[in-house]
């Protein structure tokens, strides 16, 4: 778990600006404590099956909050070697970012339809989002051990920021399965979702679309966070559905304005550095939560516009191949002279599943979207790292409990703990590679024993 969220109320704008900002240094900064060493042996069958929830499971668990709504959410932290539920010091014991990803797994079981145990855990999860809603829309992040919401920490502020729109997706893409068993709660989240909408449209909707120049490379200011294409990309995951299911011109809009942001972020092209990958924020790229490119794929057959699938996929058949090429990267910076651009700074690691998991989602509905085979074939290579096609040659995600280890850093060694964000963004993943035969055939021939 990288990123966290909260609430305080600020009457001054600049005040509140100034906090998110902070928040956002502090999840990039912020990562969990380790447990490093050589992955034990687990040998995996290429037939077998990949969806193990076992350990997801017993980071579930359940919470009352102080109004009396029972709920339940997900340890943040499970430690070396026994895999024992630790919280985050100082922020909280479970918090919404991992839990809508979490809701999102169980929702997405090919055995939501038939299993109880499974809708109940979804319906839960659902329960905490909606709890953790402050009252002017946004979302807070952290739950504490007293059973107190963290309002006060920089990482657990009902801001604008990743965890409320964590949240807005996982409500928006649930909402009808949520009806078919529980109309009220269904309703509820509804209520939920016209308040974060709301929001939406009084504090970014009507943002100028002006730009400044950081280190020679224009970035527009009008996304979360001023640049944030990963951002405005998890933003556009929450919209989409919303504007599927309600006739809101303003939202459909406000989603071409934020695809329009992430495009004017594609540096390079196909026969130049950077090769047309997507900057996160200003003039920085890293692999977590970089959805820019699965995105704008949806983005693009929802707006029925050409333009932004044609540039998710020039970032997936250019820059992703590189990264695969290199060894992969955690995160670079550019500087552009007017001619070509620089590496600034470019590390190899840590890398984490968050950081594999959206590659493998927009390079798989490449391949949906255009039939092309060489996309499953960039899906299944990078969903291969999971299974030991890196560096440390760790199986990092063990179908036989569920655990996915939380890291693979410099010298092959590799974070042996398993928290919730390694594990669900494992789980997210192999789902989608199950979802697409070619995917996993791909995935079966890269992956190493």
């Amino acid at each position: 778990m990288i990123y966290r969220q909260g609430f305080l109320k600020y009457d001054m704008k600049k005040a509140k600006l100034l906090l998110l900002c902070l928040a956002s240094f502090v999840f990039f900064l912020n990562s969990c404590k380790k447990q490093t060493g050589t992955a034990p042996p687990v040998v995996v069958k290429k037939d077998s099956a990949f969806i193990n929830l076992t350990h997801l499971n017993d980071l579930y668990i359940p919470v009352v909050f102080p109004d009396g709504t029972a709920a339940s959410g997900v340890y943040i932290y499970s430690a070396y070697p026994d895999y024992q539920h630790v919280e985050a010091a100082g922020e909280g014991f479970t918090c919404l970012d991992d839990v809508a990803r979490a809701a999102l797994v169980y929702f997405r079981s090919d055995q939501f339809s038939s299993d109880t145990a499974i809708q109940k855990k979804a319906i839960q999860l659902i329960h905490f989002i909606l709890a953790m809603q402050a009252g002017d829309g946004y979302f807070y992040n952290f739950l504490q051990t007293d059973g107190t919401i963290n309002t006060g920490g920089m990482t657990s502020l009902a801001i604008q920021n990743w965890w409320s729109w964590r949240a807005l997706q996982t409500l928006t893409e649930t909402n009808l399965q949520v009806k078919t068993l529980d109309a009220v709660l269904g309703a509820a989240m509804d209520g939920a979702v016209n308040k974060i909408i709301a929001n939406i449209k009084a504090d970014l909707v009507s943002l100028p679309q002006t730009t400044e120049s950081i280190s020679g490379i224009t970035v527009p200011k009008w996304l979360p966070a001023g640049s944030a294409t990963d951002q405005a990309a998890t933003l556009i995951l929450g919209l989409v559905p919303y504007c599927k299911t309600n006739n809101d011109p303003v939202i459909q809009n406000y989603i071409k304005k934020l695809a329009d942001g992430i495009v004017m972020m594609q540096e390079g092209n196909a026969g130049s550095f950077p090769f047309s990958l997507f900057l996160s924020t200003q003039n920085q790229w890293h692999a977590y939560g970089s959805d820019q490119s699965y995105a704008l794929l949806l983005a693009g057959e929802f707006l029925n516009d050409t333009i932004y699938s044609s540039r998710a996929l020039a970032e997936i058949s250019n820059f992703y191949p590189w990264l695969i090429a290199n060894g992969y990267k955690s995160n670079l910076s550019l500087s552009f002279d007017s001619i070509q651009y620089q590496p600034l700074i470019e590390n190899d690691f840590d890398q984490i599943a968050y950081g594999f998991r959206p590659m493998v989602f927009a390079a798989a509905e490449a391949y949906a979207f255009t039939g092309q085979h060489q996309y499953a074939d960039i899906a299944g290579h990078i969903a291969a790292w999971f299974l030991g096609a890196n560096q440390a040659s760790a199986n990092m995600y063990d179908s036989t409990t569920g655990r996915c280890f939380d890291a693979l850093s410099a010298g092959a060694q590799v974070n042996l703990n398993s928290g919730a964000e390694s594990t669900v963004e494992a789980l997210l993943t192999m789902q989608r590679v199950q979802k697409y035969p070619a995917v996993q055939a791909a995935m079966n021939t890269y992956m190493k024993h």
